[in-house]
C-alpha cells in the first residue's frame, strides 16, 4: 500500500481564467511512502511538482508551507512526476490519505491532465477510519492530534508532503497496518453511504428512482452493460441512449430516453468491501426536458475545456 500526502495551490482572481476553472487546486508537491502490511515503510517519494495553470503562490499556501515560486522553478510538470511516482510504486493501486481532500484533489488533477480519472486507484481515508474506530465524533482529528493520541514522535515538519505522509504512515501501523483497513473499511462506508444517501436526496437534480450497487468490479466498463438491464427491467422499456457517460465531480453521469420519460444514470465508486476490485454506486433519476437539456450543455462545456487543454 501507499501512504500519501499532497500539497496544492490554488489561483487568485486575476489567475482564474475560464479555461482554468476545471482544476481549482493544482498540486505542487508529491510525498508518500510505500508500506507493507503492518505499516513498515519500505521506500519514501518526494517530489515538487511544477506549476500548469497556476503559477503565482498564493500567500496562505507559501506560508503554510515554505514552498515558494521560485523552488517550483523547473520542477517537473504533473504528468512527468505522476509517471515517476506510478514507476516508483511498481503500479501500486491502494493509497491511503489522512483525510479525504487530498483523494479529490488528486483526482482532480489526474482527470484535468488527461489520465484515466483515477478509476483504477483504490483511496482510502485513514483520518475517517481512525475516527470510525476509536472517536466516533465525525469530525476531523488533525493529524498531530492522532500522533499525540497514539502517543508517536511526530516525524520532520508538518505541511510538507513528505513527513504528513511518513507520520500517516506512523499511524497506519500503530493502528495494526492493513487489518485496521480489512475491519473497518466496511463500517465507514455504511456510515458514509447513510449521509451521503440524505444528502444526494437533498442536492441531486430529479426524483431518485432506484439505487444499485454492482460489487467487485474490476475494469470500469463493466459498469454500463450491467446497469443497462436494471435500468430496462425498472422502467419496463428499452433504454435509448441520449447522453454517453461523462465524468463531473468524481461521478460518471450518462441519460437515457424510455418510451416519453427521461432518466439521468450516475455511477460512483468506492473501494470494494471483499477487497477485490471497486463496488459502484449507481442511481437512476428522472429528469424533466430542462434537466436533460442542462446535462447536455455541461458535457458540451467539458469536452470544449478538454480541447483547449490539448491544444
Amino acid at each position: 500500500m501507499i501512504v500519501m500526502d499532497l500539497e496544492w495551490n490554488y489561483g487568485t482572481t486575476e489567475q482564474s481564467a475560464p479555461a482554468e476553472k476545471s482544476l481549482k487546486f493544482e498540486i505542487i508537491q508529491i510525498g508518500a511512502a510505500k508500506v507493507d502490511a503492518q505499516g513498515k515503510i519500505l521506500k519514501t517519494f518526494d517530489r515538487l511538482v511544477g506549476p500548469s495553470v497556476y503559477p503565482k503562490m498564493a500567500s496562505h499556501v507559501e506560508k503554510l508551507t515554505g514552498i515558494t515560486a521560485q523552488r517550483l522553478s523547473g520542477a517537473q510538470k504533473f504528468p512527468t512526476v505522476w509517471k515517476a511516482f506510478c514507476d516508483w510504486s511498481g503500479g501500486e493501486q491502494q493509497i491511503i490519505f489522512w483525510g479525504n481532500c487530498d483523494g479529490a484533489v488528486l483526482l482532480s488533477n489526474l482527470l484535468y491532465h488527461g489520465f484515466s480519472g483515477g478509476e483504477d486507484l483504490e483511496l482510502y481515508d485513514l483520518q475517517a477510519l481512525y475516527d470510525c474506530a476509536f472517536v466516533k465524533s465525525g469530525q476531523q482529528t488533525a493529524l498531530g492530534g492522532a500522533l499525540g493520541a497514539l502517543e508517536l514522535t511526530p516525524y520532520g515538519q508538518y505541511h510538507s508532503a513528505l513527513a504528513d505522509a511518513v507520520n500517516a504512515a506512523s499511524i497506519f501501523k500503530s493502528l495494526g497496518g492493513e487489518e485496521f483497513i480489512r475491519q473497518n473499511q466496511p463500517k465507514l462506508m455504511q456510515l458514509l453511504a447513510r449521509r451521503h444517501r440524505k444528502k444526494v436526496q437533498r442536492e441531486e437534480p430529479g426524483e431518485l428512482l432506484m439505487e444499485k450497487t454492482l460489487e467487485n468490479i474490476t475494469d470500469i466498463d463493466q459498469v454500463q452493460p450491467q446497469f443497462e438491464p436494471q435500468l430496462h427491467r425498472y422502467m419496463n422499456a428499452a433504454p435509448k441512449q441520449l447522453i454517453e457517460g461523462f465524468y463531473r465531480n468524481h461521478k460518471k453521469i450518462w441519460a437515457y430516453q424510455c418510451e416519453d420519460r427521461f432518466v439521468k444514470v450516475t455511477s460512483r465508486s468506492r473501494p470494494a468491501r471483499s477487497g477485490r476490485g471497486k463496488d459502484f454506486i449507481v442511481r437512476f433519476y428522472q429528469i424533466d426536458r430542462a434537466q436533460l437539456d442542462a446535462l447536455r450543455r455541461l458535457k458540451v462545456r467539458q469536452e470544449t475545456q478538454v480541447r483547449r487543454r490539448r491544444r
